[in-house]
């Protein structure tokens, strides 16, 4: 079993702390993405897991062994770079067959895993070009294969499609979606963008940074994609997942209770409902209003909870981007979902549905949304 377990980790360079008491469990065939802003540390991260950059503290476990002082040749894992990293003056089959080679494997084996790497990856009309001859996508494919080669328990993928332009990295995304499904191993994938983090995972692990840190450790939050949507534990998480991202509404908790709870939008502005649980908080705190700018809903001003003048919009053909200036606020994020007759200078209005509203307190901790709010905003879906 090539589960893995990272106890009370950290990483220090000098007198720069990069990784913080980090304890991750990755079960068996588990696909795991790291995420997080420039700088978190999530190809650090990797890196360690695979024996590429040493542990200040801590323990690194891959299956039943303990790899911290293991070579990453002997670690059971393969590593896939955000650089191709293929020899030029190479086929594609010896491009793949090199580090077999280099291990003195026997040829009739070369062979074998080759080929089934190739069939796997749809690479067997190019086995006898060179490099110079694919595209960006059959260049990462072949990487892909060098690593599937080697048999490895796990697979460890640093932004292996940041270099592919925007079609050629969905198509590479399902390749690598499909690789797994097939092949059932373990796999770790850094990615800065989204929607490969919540496409591919089946858990995500949200790295914060700097005076992102709400907690001692460098991960914000663990969970499956739409854990993490759905429920942030702090608007750090809230605000990292999503795009376009969360709109912050600064408030005041004017009721608090266990079932739901009245805040003050602003500083005079509407009191409205919340299906959030703030029975540990007291009247009168400062909190923020998070709320998805999918889940705003324009309305006519009388059934309004704020009011505001379109600034801008992004029309993308399936849904629309409105930007509302709302006095005393940041600007406002609507996504509609269909084209509407508005144009800019329009005063338009807001409703907060209670069921998608979030609640953060002064730090940034969130308030647990309430049952009732779950089941109606799955019903909605």
């Amino acid at each position: 079993m090539s589960g893995i377990r990272l106890s009370n980790v950290f990483k220090r360079f000098h007198d720069t702390q990069v990784i913080n008491q980090v304890d991750l469990e990755i079960k068996h065939g588990e696909f795991c993405v790291f995420i997080g802003p420039s700088g978190c540390g999530k190809s650090t991260l990797l890196r360690m897991i695979a024996g590429l950059e040493t542990i200040s503290s801590g323990e690194i476990r891959i299956g039943d062994k303990v790899v911290n002082k293991l070579a990453p040749a002997d670690r059971g894992v393969a590593m896939v770079f955000q650089s191709y990293a293929l020899y030029p003056h190479m086929t594609i089959y010896d491009n793949m067959a090199f580090n077999l080679k280099l291990a003195k494997t026997e040829k009739a084996e070369i062979e074998s895993r080759v080929l089934n790497a190739a069939k796997i990856l749809q690479l067997e009309p190019l086995l006898q070009r060179l490099p110079k001859a694919l595209s960006g996508g059959q260049r990462q494919r072949v990487a892909i294969g060098r690593a599937i080669v080697r048999n490895p328990e796990v697979f460890l993928f640093d932004e292996p499609l940041s270099n592919l332009d925007a079609s050629l990295r969905v198509a590479t995304r399902v390749e690598i979606a499909r690789l797994h499904h097939k092949l059932g191993n373990t796999m770790i994938y850094v990615t800065h963008d989204q929607v490969e983090a919540m496409t591919l995972a089946d858990k995500i692990v949200l790295l914060n940074s700097g005076a992102a840190m709400l907690n001692e450790g460098s991960i914000a939050q663990v969970g499956h994609p739409l854990e993490l949507y759905h429920h942030p534990v702090n608007a750090f998480v809230a605000g990292f997942i999503g795009s376009p991202k969360m709109n912050f509404l600064p408030a005041e908790l004017i009721n608090s209770s266990a079932q739901s709870s009245k805040v003050r939008l602003g500083h005079a502005g509407e009191v409205i409902n919340v299906e959030v649980n703030t029975a540990v908080a007291q009247s009168g705190e400062k909190v923020k209003v998070g709320i998805r700018p999918e889940h705003l809903r324009l309305c006519s001003k009388s059934d309004a909870h704020l009011t505001g003048q379109i600034q801008h919009i992004e029309h993308l053909g399936e849904a629309a981007y409105f930007y509302i200036a709302v006095e005393g606020f940041d600007p406002v994020l609507v996504k509609h979902a269909e084209e509407l007759e508005l144009s800019l200078g329009d005063d338009v209005g807001l409703m907060i549905p209670p069921q998608h509203a979030h609640l953060f307190d002064e730090k940034g901790v969130a308030f647990r949304r309430t049952a009732l709010a779950v089941q109606k905003q799955f019903a909605a879906a």
